[in-house]
């Protein structure tokens, strides 16, 4: 059944929530900010941890959330962050090399 223009597919909405589970939703997101500095301290932790198996994930989640998933770290900034352009170019013969003038030379 196709929707109609301007009628929302989910006519009752999201269901209103009851003091209670309001309530838990609370004690969970404060519950969740008082542990994030001991959370990220225990990642440090397991990342600086050389023989962990772990330590991969956790330094690879640290640099993901301090500058960002797709980002490339290992450049200093001096680089030019453009496209890279790679030219394929066919092998040439010794006779061809003497044969080829000195302005293509590059």
């Amino acid at each position: 059944m196709p929707f109609k223009k301007g009628q929302s597919g989910n006519t009752k909405g999201r269901p209103k929530q009851t003091e209670e589970q309001k309530d838990e939703k609370e004690q969970f997101i404060k519950l969740l900010k008082e542990s994030t500095v001991k959370s990220l301290q225990s990642i440090i932790s397991i990342a600086n941890d050389r023989y962990s198996r772990d330590r991969f994930n956790a330094c690879k989640y640290i640099v993901d959330k301090a500058y960002g998933v797709n980002t490339a770290f290992l450049l200093d900034g001096s680089e030019e962050a453009g496209p890279l352009i790679v030219e394929v170019v066919r092998k040439m013969q010794e006779t061809e090399i003497e044969d080829w003038p000195e302005e293509d030379w590059e």
